[in-house]
């Protein structure tokens, strides 16, 4: 492994690497696995998987439960604040508010989106802030709004909540309870 002069010494040493790294803290996450093995076959240059890895989007949803109500001039003015420190730092993403609880998709680069989803878990407007997913990948699904916000009803919300904490359930189901096309993504 010491000339690393060629493409397929460099495919080697990579596989070598990520094959020790198994069932270690610095495995390979499923969007850094997927990179390398694209690297691996020849279909990206060493360049394009470090270009990739560079521009990736990290992605966190969790839930969470307000202390008490939110009256619709403090949604406002949550979203207004948000909106505009998201703008700032890069991070979009969908709120969704029913009945005393959030439901929150944030995702851009991952110091950003780290910073925040910390503010969030301090901020005592929260209890109860619950992770249901991290992960990372080449692109938003929300790329277009600092913070969209949808508020749903108990029945829609359960609904969503359910299809986010078990994923296994028959997504037909969730498709019939769930109006809103956002909440569905």
């Amino acid at each position: 492994m010491d000339d690393l002069s060629t493409e397929a010494a460099r495919r080697r040493a990579i596989a070598w690497a990520t094959a020790l790294a198994a069932n270690t803290p610095l495995e390979p996450q499923a969007y850094e696995q997927a990179l390398l093995d694209e690297y691996a076959v020849g279909a990206l240059t060493l360049e394009q998987v470090l270009r990739l890895l560079d521009e990736r989007v990290k992605h966190v949803l969790y839930r969470s439960r307000a202390t008490q109500a939110f009256t619709e001039e403090q949604i406002s003015e949550l979203l207004e604040t948000s909106r505009a420190w998201n703008e700032q730092h890069g991070i979009t993403g969908l709120l969704c508010y029913s009945d005393r609880q959030f439901v929150q998709l944030l995702e851009g680069k991952a110091h950003p989106v780290d910073l925040l989803y910390a503010r969030i878990q301090r901020d005592p407007r929260h209890q109860q802030v619950t992770t249901l997913s991290t992960a990372q990948g080449a692109q938003r699904f929300f790329a277009d709004w600092q913070m969209g916000f949808v508020t749903a009803d108990e029945g829609e919300f359960h609904w969503v909540l359910t299809s986010l904490e078990h994923p296994s359930h028959n997504a037909s189901l969730i498709e019939q309870y769930v109006q809103d096309p956002h909440l569905r993504t």
